[in-house]
């Protein structure tokens, strides 16, 4: 079957169908698809609350609780204390199947009636976190999301062994840093992108093995540089020393001053290494993914 090209029933766009599609299709025996893949992402992000935050009662202990489902959803919702306490035996929920009934009607009985956890956390290994979601093992942390192993740590998603950070996205073993997005083994980094394995950056992007780098970009096992000029310890530290870094205005003026410089410099078109047929971003050690973001070890 030849490439075919439909249009989407949600946003009428079109979208293409290649022959493989049809190919995969016919091998699990269900019908192409009617709308395009975003529109269909869009509907599996549905099942999804990752951030939204309710306040409704416990179903068995009828105590006030902070949850991802809003209280005019019809669903039975326990504390993450009852949840996971012994005070409920969930085998009582249990149905049997019948084959001669619509399989979602039965689905979506057994989901009305078994009890959700309040949040999506491994609530034995949280310490002072309440205020998080898909998370485990935190202690002091807020509003931490897709979340493991951190500790006094705030407004971050997809983190794990971090400490002291805060503001940012895609943080992994860092410590010391605010507002940055991707950053690896890191230490002291500020208003930066795609910073691994370096310490004292500020307003940078594309560093690796570098410290003590102010304002810039491309940079490999670099230190004392500023706009990517080479300076000694003693000069890099007066220098910085004049820019009024406790200024919220001095901030935001650099900031628009930093953005104008990196734009300057060559990309890479994606992020990620060990890949095979993918597409998308921050793709890593994966295979055949197309429009993938942040994925990790998926074929």
């Amino acid at each position: 079957m030849n490439k075919k090209t439909k249009i989407c029933q949600n946003c009428r766009g079109g979208f293409a169908l290649e022959p493989e599609d049809f190919a995969f299709y016919a091998k699990i025996e269900v019908p192409p698809p009617t709308f395009c893949p975003e529109c269909r992402l869009q509907r599996r992000l549905m099942f999804r609350n990752e951030r939204s935050f309710y306040k409704r009662k416990c179903d068995l202990c009828g105590k006030d609780m902070i949850t991802i489902h809003s209280a005019d959803k019809d669903r039975k919702v326990y504390c993450n204390p009852c949840w996971w306490s012994d005070k409920w035996d969930s085998e009582t929920y249990a149905m049997d199947y019948d084959p001669s009934r619509n399989f979602f009607e039965q689905f979506r009985e057994l989901q009305k009636s078994v009890p959700f956890m309040a949040l999506i956390v491994a609530y034995p290994t949280m310490v002072n976190s309440e205020y998080t979601n898909h998370a485990d093992l935190l202690k002091n942390c807020y509003l931490l999301f897709n979340a493991s192993q951190d500790e006094n740590c705030a407004y971050l998603s997809q983190a794990n062994f971090s400490k002291e950070c805060m503001d940012g996205f895609n943080v992994h073993g860092s410590e010391l840093a605010y507002e940055n997005i991707s950053i690896e083994k890191c230490s002291g980094v500020y208003f930066s992108e795609d910073i691994k394995a370096s310490h004292g950056i500020f307003f940078s992007k594309d560093l690796s093995g570098c410290s003590d780098c102010f304002g810039c970009v491309n940079l490999r096992n670099k230190h004392y540089y500023i706009f990517n000029q080479p300076y000694s310890a003693e000069d890099y530290k007066k220098k910085l020393a004049e820019y009024n870094l406790g200024s919220f205005q001095t901030i935001t003026s650099f900031r628009e001053e930093f953005r104008a410089f990196w734009q300057t410099f060559p990309v890479k078109y994606m992020h990620g290494s060990n890949n095979n047929n993918v597409s998308g971003d921050y793709i890593y050690h994966s295979k055949n993914v197309q429009e993938g973001y942040v994925v990790l070890m998926l074929t």
